[in-house]
């Protein structure tokens, strides 16, 4: 693909930079760019790599639009509430940007589908909240040789770094074993939108070296931003050839085997299969419009009664609001879906 006339002045400004060519813009044009989690880093993340043009645009998420999301997640608007993340944020970045082929996924990813979500990357952008999920990208990363600019924030804080393949070390280098603390959620200690706003563009700013072939800054270097004190340290991260990941030795991650059911942030949860499911929305919908008001989208469904809310995608995994104990969580995904 080639930048036309439009194109051109569509990017002039940024083609004005000194550092900045047309063959540089061709190069972004015509790399695809995965963004996984489309929250408070994927949000504004995907809002800029959108009018810098990324020619296709993989989004990945198994949320839905809640009101305390729109405060800092800025391709959502009022209406987009109960929606789908995906479908409302390509409908909404579509208007941006013509130019761009976006992608939906309303998928959770894990160990065992990450593989294959990711295939045909160019690179790897981090919108995650979830350890487990940053390993099974980090994992898949690896396994296909694509670059991964890894963030996360909360509160004041923000670590981002960027891991390539073969010549930096891999996430599992940094943080080894480490595992979500429940208490650290953006629902207890918050988090500050322009700390987001800034972790995104450093993200996005690594993606467009990338594109264009010149060296990532924080490529083997772990970036620590404190927004409060407006402080910004840089520390080298060593690869290891123990590593379990990208050592010499790497292992098999284990698949999931059982239903799971997680908290959102929204306090809400989320239900994910062990494996795809590929359900029959329609066929769903006829058999519950009896008991529950039924809403169908492109790729989603709604169902609610009272104060339960099920908002059910078709490859299984669903969000469910109005329960607040995981079991009474599982035995309504369960009378839905039928397993």
């Amino acid at each position: 693909m080639k930048p036309n006339a439009k194109t051109l002045e569509r990017h002039s400004r940024m083609l004005a930079l000194r550092d900045i060519e047309e063959k540089d813009l061709e190069s972004i044009m015509n790399t695809t760019i995965t963004v996984v989690g489309a929250g408070g880093l994927g949000s504004p993340a995907l809002r800029l790599l959108t009018s810098i043009g990324f020619g296709t645009i993989r989004i990945i998420d198994h949320d839905v639009v809640d009101l305390s999301n729109l405060q800092r997640q800025n391709i959502y608007n009022t209406e987009d509430v109960g929606t789908p993340k995906v479908d409302a944020a390509v409908a909404n970045l579509s208007k941006q940007n013509p130019d761009v082929f976006f992608e939906a996924v309303a998928a959770t990813i894990r160990s065992d589908n990450a593989i294959e979500l990711l295939n045909g990357s160019d690179i790897v952008l981090d919108g995650l909240d979830s350890m487990d999920a940053r390993r099974a990208v980090n994992a898949a990363c690896l396994y296909h040789g694509i670059p991964y600019i890894y963030a996360g924030a909360l509160e004041y804080y923000a670590n981002i770094s960027t891991f390539i393949p073969n010549k930096t070390g891999c996430l599992h280098c940094l943080i080894g074993d480490m595992q979500d603390n429940p208490e650290n959620t953006c629902v207890n200690v918050g988090v500050s939108t322009s700390l987001l706003a800034l972790v995104a563009s450093i993200e996005v700013r690594e993606a467009v070296l990338l594109a264009i072939g010149k060296e990532p800054k924080l490529a083997g270097r772990l970036m620590h931003i404190d927004v409060e004190a407006l402080s910004f340290d840089s520390f080298e991260i060593q690869r290891m050839d123990s590593c379990p990941v990208c050592g010499i030795k790497p292992s098999v991650p284990e698949k999931q085997s059982e239903i799971s059911v997680t908290m959102l942030c929204s306090k809400s949860f989320h239900v994910s299969p062990p494996e795809e499911l590929n359900l029959d929305l329609d066929e769903i919908a006829n058999q519950w419009d009896n008991k529950y008001q039924v809403t169908k989208r492109l790729r989603s469904l709604t169902l609610e009664s009272g104060e339960i809310k099920v908002t059910l995608m078709g490859r299984g995994n669903a969000v469910v609001e109005g329960l607040k104990d995981p079991d009474e969580v599982l035995a309504c995904y369960r009378e839905i879906v039928n397993i």
